[in-house]
């Protein structure tokens, strides 16, 4: 039952330190009290969920953290910030009509599908590959699944992070393209090894 106590402790530090932050970094400028405390509130919860069930129980304090930050994304993704209403009226051509309105509505469109399914096609296809490369190296097929499964949550948002900061379209296909390439040759050689 103690154990119990710890983990809910935690967890509601954790979704009132994920509060806290989000008050501070709403502000025009950002507090660097309630930063302070924000990570503060994190670190406790983290030390009581380590305390009420060790790795796991930090995994449940950590997944109440993750749940309060993407509901607190969901509702700021879903209201126009000041910024975005001040740079429509700065990117309005000669005639008033705002520039590029229909290019930027059908970029961001790409690029999420760009940083989103593609990179993750790209980030399994390049697990596969190294699953494949273990088992030509002799390893166990067991030892290749966990490297699957470890492998695509670290290149998935390597590679999207590296595609999100590329300004040119064809520079982000051609890295996703680099990264598939690598990987075919292995994917086709799969069940020849046996």
């Amino acid at each position: 039952m103690g154990n119990q106590v710890y983990i809910w402790l935690g967890t509601c530090l954790a979704i009132t330190g994920i509060g806290v932050l989000r008050l501070s970094w709403g502000r025009a400028t950002r507090s660097s009290e309630l930063n302070l405390i924000g990570w503060s509130l994190l670190g406790l919860a983290i030390i009581c969920g380590g305390a009420g069930a060790g790795a796991w129980g930090v995994s449940v304090v950590s997944l109440g953290a993750m749940t309060a930050a993407g509901a607190l994304l969901l509702v700021a993704a879903s209201q126009p910030s000041a910024r975005r209403r001040s740079a429509k009226r700065i990117l309005r051509n000669q005639n008033g009509e705002i520039a590029g309105g229909k290019m930027s509505k059908w970029g961001a469109g790409v690029t999420f599908l760009v940083a989103g399914p593609l990179c993750l096609f790209a980030s399994l296809a390049l697990a596969l590959a190294i699953r494949e490369l273990i088992l030509i190296g002799g390893g166990a097929e067991a030892n290749g699944n966990v490297a699957v499964l470890g492998v695509v949550p670290l290149a998935w948002p390597v590679l999207a992070f590296a595609v999100m900061m590329m300004q040119r379209r064809s520079y982000q296909l051609a890295l996703i393209a680099g990264v598939a390439a690598i990987s075919v040759p292995l994917l086709l050689s799969q069940g020849m090894t046996a």
